[in-house]
Parts: structure tokens; sequence; C-alpha cells
């Protein structure tokens, strides 16, 4: 087990490490290692192993379970993974890329839309070290 440390922290900083999440996999202990730029990567305190859950598929994409997933709307980013099967965006879940989309995101009025998906989300699956557009994988 590794050697841990409790601290406390206020709602503001709390709230910060949270939206430099990366993923949902991401732990607050790797994002603060990486914002502080401390060398070498600790073990996360949960298993990433993309057998363990079912992929989710559509128009002929699969995106196998643990998918990072990132669409940027209106200024800001959302983020979220491919949970077995289902897309988890903002601590909800969603059958489909559209669905998430239009979940999340706001208008500048602060409103929901209905987005096409497609068009906002990109992937980065396991293994993977770049972003791709999940319309481009549909060509």
């Amino acid at each position: 087990m590794p050697d841990l440390r409790t601290i406390e922290i206020d709602f503001d900083v709390h709230k910060i490490i949270e939206l430099e999440r990366k993923s949902f996999s991401e732990t607050p202990n790797e994002v603060l290692r990486r914002l502080l730029k401390v060398s070498g990567k600790r073990p996360s305190s949960q298993p990433q192993d993309a057998t363990t859950g079912r992929p989710w598929s559509g128009k002929g994409v699969t995106l196998p379970h643990g998918t990072e997933l990132q669409m940027d709307y209106n200024g800001r980013q959302y983020t979220g993974t491919i949970d077995n099967g289902e897309w988890v965006v903002e601590g909800q879940r969603f059958k489909s890329p559209s669905a998430a989309a239009g979940g999340v995101a706001l208008t500048k009025s602060g409103k929901r839309t209905n987005l096409d998906g497609w068009n906002y989300w990109q992937a980065k699956r396991p293994g993977d070290t770049d972003w791709v557009s999940i319309k481009e994988m549909r060509r």
C-alpha cells in the first residue's frame, strides 16, 4: 500500500482539483502530482483494466471500457469515460454521444441544448496516446 497522508483542503481547492481531472479514473493525488510536476507515477488505487467492463458501440465505432472522453463547448471542457457500455460524464450516465453532449452542455444563457455529439466528442482509448474525434472514427 502506498505511503499516503491526509491533508485538509477547503472547498475552492477541492473544486480546482476536480476541474483539473482528465478523467473520472484520475485520482486527486494523480491530479496534484501532475500539476505540481512530481516525477514518477504512483500506482492508482483503482485498477484500470479495459477488459473488466463492456465497450460502447454505435454507428460502426467501438469504444472500450475505460476510454477517456472530452468535449469543448462554449469555452468549457467536459470530460468523462466509457464505463460498462455507457458514457459517464459529469457524474451522469448516457447511452450515446449526443445524449451525453446535450445532457451536460449549457448555452451561454445557461440552458440545456440538443447537440450532435459526434461533432464534439474526442476519445482516447486505453493504450492510445492521442485524442481522436469520434466523428473521424466513423470513416
